[in-house]
This record gives structure tokens, sequence and C-alpha cells, in this order.
């Protein structure tokens, strides 16, 4: 039986150090990490083929964010997980998506107080796509102009607008 929920608490991800090397540590979801470590975190930025970001109205029980529309998907990296092969996996448990590390394109690293981030973007083929949403993350889809998804970021206070910019122009 798989886990449904969001916030998976009992997780385990790989520690870090400031230049994204794992230390050979593990640190369970929760707990503190201790100064000068870190947690992998990777998102993704999804368009189609005529350049419309797909928005998504993240879960009202989520820890952080609760019921927000947001540009961006992803999680934690887990232990022995590479972001490429966590995005990959988000994307399959999230929203029903089948695409392979192949299909995404880099667009950088940020760091932050204790986690660093890996972003990535992906053109989704012409063909329709259909979304099975794991409803425990994610609430609801819709795709939206690049304009809209530019003028919903800065309405829910996320700073994405720049990966936004730099996605379009690596994808298009």
């Amino acid at each position: 039986m798989s886990d449904h929920r969001a916030d998976k608490l009992g997780e385990y991800w790989d520690v870090y150090n400031a230049q994204k090397e794992r230390t050979g540590r593990t640190h369970q979801r929760g707990q503190q990490l201790q100064p000068g470590d870190y947690h992998l975190v990777t998102n993704g930025l999804i368009f189609n083929s005529k350049g419309d970001v797909l928005l998504q109205q993240r879960a009202f029980d989520k820890l952080s964010h609760p019921g927000i529309w947001t540009a961006d998907t992803g999680g934690a990296v887990l232990v022995g997980e590479t972001s490429q092969q966590a995005l990959v996996r988000e994307l399959s448990e999230e929203l029903g998506l089948a695409v392979s590390a192949d299909e995404l394109v880099f667009i950088e690293t940020l760091r932050y107080t204790d986690w660093i981030e890996d972003w990535y973007a992906i053109r989704l083929p012409d063909q329709p796509v259909t979304f099975q949403l794991q409803t425990a993350e994610v609430v609801a889809v819709r795709w939206v102009s690049f304009a809209e998804a530019l003028a919903n970021n800065t309405a829910n206070g996320f700073d994405d607008n720049d990966l936004l910019h730099t996605a379009k122009a690596r994808l298009f």
C-alpha cells in the first residue's frame, strides 16, 4: 500500500555541505539540521508546447503555503536520489506525469539557510495531457499564459519570476 499523505515527516534525506556534496550522513525530515548542513530540494516549472505554464493549487493541509496556486512542483530529494530522479518521482506521484530525467532542463541551484534547491524546466509534448493528482499534495491544476503565471507569482509572494523567465528562454 502506498503512502498518500502530504508532508511525510518520516522520510530520510541525505545531508549535504554548502558545496552540494553529500556528507555521508542522513537526516529525518522534521528534525533540525546542524549548522552548515543542508538538505536538497528539487523543483520543476512545467510548460506546454504553446508556452503556457502549469499552475497547481497546493493541498489545504500542507505545512507550507496551504491552498496557494504556484507554478512550481517538486519536493525533497530522498536518500540516494539525485535531484533529477527526485523530480521525475515527484512529477509521477503528484501529477501522474511520466517524464524522463533527459527531458529536464536545468535552470539553476539556489541556497538557503538549511536547504539547497535545484530548479528545472520541463516542456511537455504536443499531445493532450491527462493529470492524475495526488490530492494530498495538489488539489487542482490549470494552464495559464506566461503573463498570468508571472502575475500569480507576484500575487502569492513567491519570487519565481526570474526562474520562469530563464525556464522559458531555455525551452523556447
